[in-house]
């Protein structure tokens, strides 16, 4: 039984491998790939070295890289949801300005005639 475990363990680290641009990341038990730790850590977000007399820090190349991305998808989000409730807001507008051109086709329409003509003078 351990040769067939050991087998399915080189089975899943060979997928790994094709899945993952040269890094054997495929957890076995689930069959599904395990979280990138070089993605998110405090290895990568914070300073590799810091100034004893407390001075600032300078970026690294790639945190300075990451700022700038984060920067620009943020700015991102703000336009488009600035542009989502620009058209939330035109739809409602244009909804109620339909729904007033119905009411005033179905006023102009239905007038009242005979005796109740004379009772609204």
């Amino acid at each position: 039984m351990p040769v067939l475990t050991n087998l399915q363990f080189l089975r899943c680290f060979h997928k790994g491998i094709q899945s993952a641009r040269g890094a054997a990341v495929l957890n076995v038990e689930t069959k599904k790939c395990v979280r990138n730790p070089n993605k998110s850590s405090p290895l990568t977000h914070l300073p590799d070295y810091t100034f004893m007399d407390g001075r600032v820090t300078p970026f690294g190349a790639n945190q300075k890289k990451r700022i700038v991305q984060q920067r620009t998808i943020a700015q991102q989000i703000v336009t488009l949801s600035k542009e989502v409730d620009f058209a939330v807001e035109r739809h409602n507008r244009h909804k109620v300005a339909s729904e007033e051109s119905k009411r005033k086709l179905v006023a102009e329409k239905l007038m009242p005639k005979g005796h109740l003509l004379l009772k609204k003078k």
